[in-house]
């Protein structure tokens, strides 16, 4: 433990943190984490708002995760985190509580404060809900949703879908057990179905990394194209390439295609307001995030 503080206190974020007026501190946690874009957007919104924080990446492993804790705990250098894999699950013993959304779906994306109580959070869910009315500008009650995937982020769309009055929920996996599992976070409107499901769904929800840049999926398809239609939406939540193969497929039918780069942005905003008590200047970070991809592909 001894030696993992001493390479904290010692790391860059915190001196260069030090150097530059001591700022509230935001960290992003994880392992890999060198290619992460949350730097960029909470840095981005700080500047905007001329506030005096600054975010930085942390590699930090599983095994690690308890030092780290109990490290920011003792040095109130950081007053917020954001979780990502593997450390989603890792961290949960070690905190002071967790919200209903994160106690639910056994994953915490975001640690914050409340006074001096350590609270572990989930936005992702909501985060899917606030991009998807601010993209189509419509409401969830009364549509129905296929979501692709069992994983992490599929259950913590049905979670949220469930919460917003969703008519049906749609779970398609693989591996039927994961799916039977990732459906009864949704409720008695959820249920297991199949490819054959997804032609009379509204709404169609990739919420599989197939698809996704620099992964052995890039270039793949999580459905094949015969199962979609001209009248639907298609959102598929990875959003490197912008354009997955999937929303090219659906543009071709006719079919409304999202990115994933909504969902991103939104469920940063909330972690956002949690820390600083400002809203996110949403439609900034999106342009900022967008340029950062293309210029990368």
């Amino acid at each position: 433990m001894q030696q993992y503080k001493s390479a904290w206190r010692e790391s860059s974020v915190v001196a260069d943190t030090l150097d530059v007026g001591s700022p509230s501190l935001a960290l992003v946690i994880g392992q890999p984490i060198e290619h992460s874009l949350s730097p960029m957007i909470y840095n981005t919104a700080f500047a905007i708002d001329n506030l005096n924080w600054k975010y930085s990446a942390l590699e930090v492993s599983k095994e690690q995760a308890q030092d780290f804790i109990n490290d920011i705990r003792e040095d109130k250098y950081v007053r917020g985190v954001s979780v990502t894999m593997p450390l989603k699950e890792a961290v949960i013993p070690y905190l002071d509580q967790l919200t209903e959304a994160a106690n639910e779906l056994k994953a915490v994306n975001c640690i914050y404060w409340e006074e001096e109580t350590l609270t572990g959070h989930n936005t992702d869910g909501d985060g899917f809900i606030n991009s998807l009315i601010a993209d189509t500008g419509e409401g969830i009650p009364g549509s129905v949703f296929a979501v692709v995937g069992a994983g992490g982020a599929a259950r913590s769309v049905i979670r949220s879908l469930r919460q917003a009055s969703a008519e049906k929920i749609i779970v398609i996996n693989r591996n039927h057990e994961k799916a039977e599992f990732a459906a009864e976070l949704g409720g008695e409107n959820a249920e297991v179905g199949t490819l054959d499901s997804v032609t009379n769904c509204k709404y169609v929800i990739n919420a599989t990394s197939i698809g996704m840049a620099g992964t052995d999926n890039e270039g793949m398809l999580p459905l094949a194209a015969r199962y979609l239609t001209s009248s639907q939406t298609v959102i598929d939540l990875v959003y490197n390439p912008i354009e997955t193969p999937l929303l090219l497929e659906a543009r071709k039918k006719g079919a409304t295609a999202i990115s994933g780069i909504g969902m991103l942005v939104h469920q940063a905003a909330l972690q956002y307001q949690l820390w600083t008590g400002n809203n996110a200047p949403i439609e900034k970070i999106q342009k900022e995030v967008i340029n950062i991809i293309s210029k990368n592909n």
